[in-house]
């Protein structure tokens, strides 16, 4: 029994190894925004919203997102435009700025283009469950290539 729990946690140390090395080619950006002083804030905020347009590490962020996140860009500009520093905030500012922050961090996350996502499904004419992973911006790429395929052929037909 010991044995088999060695072998178990050996195959999921090589696994973890085996997808790090594979991540390590995409830098994996954990917390995209620390505001943590204006200067420092408003340096963040402008390549963050460099990186929302087209070809960008957040290229494929949706209208509705991309408006969340300018709307507590704002109010966390706002916020430290009273203050020298994070630290200098009353209490319930540094709460609104905190909840703001990690808004716009898991937006951020969620549109990264270097986002993995992986899925176990059954081929057709299979039981047997097959794991792929891919990129969300491959998966993004490939829905808007049959999208356009799709509009494509009925343009032509009509």
């Amino acid at each position: 029994m010991k044995s088999y729990i060695a072998l178990v946690a050996l195959a999921c140390a090589l696994g973890s190894a085996h997808a790090a090395d594979k991540r390590s080619a995409t830098p994996v950006v954990e917390k995209p925004l620390v505001a943590q002083s204006l200067d420092a804030f408003n340096a963040e905020a402008a390549n963050i919203r460099e990186q929302m347009h087209s070809g960008g590490l957040y290229g494929y962020i949706k209208s509705a997102d991309r408006a969340r996140v300018e709307t507590r860009l704002d109010q966390m500009q706002k916020l430290l435009q009273t203050h020298a520093t994070e630290g200098d905030l009353p209490r319930a500012d540094k709460i609104a700025l905190v909840n703001a922050q990690e808004e716009v961090n898991g937006i951020l996350r969620h549109n990264d283009v270097n986002r993995l996502v992986c899925e176990s499904r059954a081929p057709v004419g299979s039981n047997i469950p097959v794991t792929t992973c891919r990129t969300f911006g491959e998966m993004e790429d490939q829905r808007r290539e049959a999208q356009k395929s799709v509009n494509d052929f009925a343009a032509a037909h009509h």
